[in-house]
């Protein structure tokens, strides 16, 4: 049964909404419902302050930081097929913004961003150095596909809060963990979530890299399909992906005619995979979705008239082109200050870190302590920018914190990627905590205006 996504969602690409715009006049959906494209909710809208200017970093003084570093630290995986040393690198270069516009109190932020390969030792040992040698004062734009597992007990003794870009589980089931992002768990289950709305039936397949705990970050498409009388299964592949033809006829025999399948690979690892689907006519075959890695402009560019509306990426920030001013704030601090790093949603993640890192630091009334630095990025509450679609907290309070919950889809269309769904709720199930969170939310005035 072959079937054009592209029908589904003219309406929404006609009738786009910026997620970090000022409609506040919906109200956000049950997050247990199953929603038509054009019944997506409103963007949650905020009017929290931040600390700093809209526009400048830090102070934004223009003058350049000469006082002693606040040392703070960061760790990313790299590995063929996995890199994760943009975001890092995109938290150190907002850094440096603000150390060209007078630091914090004229103090300078000295960034150390440590790269691991996977290996339970070596990321212990890189958490001591940074903890015991460095003598950082705080942990900001951390990636990395195990360490919240690995160093989340030491963290915990040594008295850190850590601001991450999360990937396991276990960066969002700590309280000494908070995201900027909702990790490949919530996204590949909001991908999921699009496909069904965007016709896929009888089964969802959700495929990842072969990396420990993704058999878990894939468990909830498979509840999910489950939940909606689907057949559900999760995929492991080994990446860099050595037979991109092989791997797609296997996904869509695995998903059935008019089923839906779900990608969980970066944007370089995905890209072979989405050309072999085209070259062999498999595109109209299945629902394409996908978390949120492949929300990457240069992916768009790469891709024929053919995607146009065919593959629905769960993105947890606004577009990149939304012209909004956070968002064309931080693509010119990536143009002057990290222009090796693409424009993607890796960079959105390491923006966040930065900015919201820089805003809890400048917050600071007294000494900046290892003790003041993370009791103040634990006490961050409802930051507000335009590139995510509710304003962001650091805890919860329930010792689980998945504090973006609220995103959008976006999909190729003649080269750029354009947002066909507005914000929606990423859906609780009975295997994740968000309907616990949602309600010490509501309790607590977190993730609102």
């Amino acid at each position: 049964m072959k079937r054009s996504l592209f029908g589904l969602f003219a309406v929404g690409v006609l009738l786009l909404t910026s997620c970090g715009g000022d409609d506040d006049s919906g109200d956000a959906a049950s997050s247990d419902e199953t929603l038509a494209p054009d019944e997506t909710v409103a963007p949650v809208s905020g009017t929290g302050s931040n600390i700093q200017k809209p526009g400048e970093c830090g102070a934004g003084t223009g003058e350049t930081a000469t006082g002693e570093p606040i040392k703070i630290g960061g760790m990313a995986t790299n590995i063929p097929g996995v890199d994760f040393t943009w975001i890092t690198e995109m938290t150190g270069a907002y850094f440096d913004c603000v150390n060209d516009n007078g630091g914090i109190n004229g103090r300078p932020i000295e960034y150390i961003a440590e790269e691991e390969q996977v290996d339970p030792q070596q990321i212990a040992s890189l958490a001591v150095k940074l903890v015991e040698q460095d003598h950082v004062l705080g942990l900001v734009g951390s990636t990395s596909l195990i360490e919240c597992s690995v160093n989340d007990d030491y963290y915990g003794q040594q008295g850190y809060h850590v601001i991450v870009a999360g990937v396991a589980q276990d960066c969002f089931t700590s309280s000494n963990f908070s995201a900027v992002n909702m990790g490949p768990y919530y996204s590949s289950l909001g991908g999921a979530q699009a496909a069904v709305r965007a016709g896929a039936e009888g089964k969802l397949v959700v495929v990842s890299p072969n990396q420990p705990g993704f058999d878990e970050i894939n468990s909830g498409v498979v509840e999910f399909a489950e939940q909606n009388d689907m057949d559900g299964e999760s995929i492991l592949e080994d990446v860099p992906i050595n037979d991109p033809a092989g791997l797609a006829q296997r996904l869509v025999a695995e998903a059935g005619d008019g089923g839906g399948v779900v990608l969980d690979f970066t944007g370089p690892t995905v890209l072979p995979l989405l050309q072999a689907i085209e070259q062999q006519g498999l595109i109209d075959s299945v629902v394409w979705a996908s978390s949120t890695p492949p929300n990457d402009p240069s992916l768009a560019k790469e891709l024929s008239e053919a995607w146009n509306g065919k593959f629905l990426i769960n993105a947890e920030f606004n577009v990149l082109d939304s012209g909004e001013p956070d968002q064309e704030h931080m693509n010119e601090v990536l143009d002057q200050y990290a222009p090796d790093v693409p424009l993607s949603s890796f960079a959105q993640m390491g923006y966040l870190s930065g900015r919201i890192a820089t805003d809890a630091l400048l917050s600071i009334d007294g000494d900046i302590t290892k003790e003041s630095v993370n009791e103040a990025f634990k006490n961050v509450k409802n930051f507000v920018s335009d590139i995510l679609c509710a304003p962001w907290y650091y805890d919860s309070g329930t010792g689980s914190n998945v504090s973006n919950n609220v995103d959008l889809t976006v999909a190729p269309e003649d080269g750029n990627m354009v947002q066909v769904e507005d914000c929606f709720k990423i859906t609780d199930l009975p295997g994740n905590p968000l309907d616990e969170i949602r309600a010490a939310e509501e309790d607590n005035g977190l993730n609102t205006g």
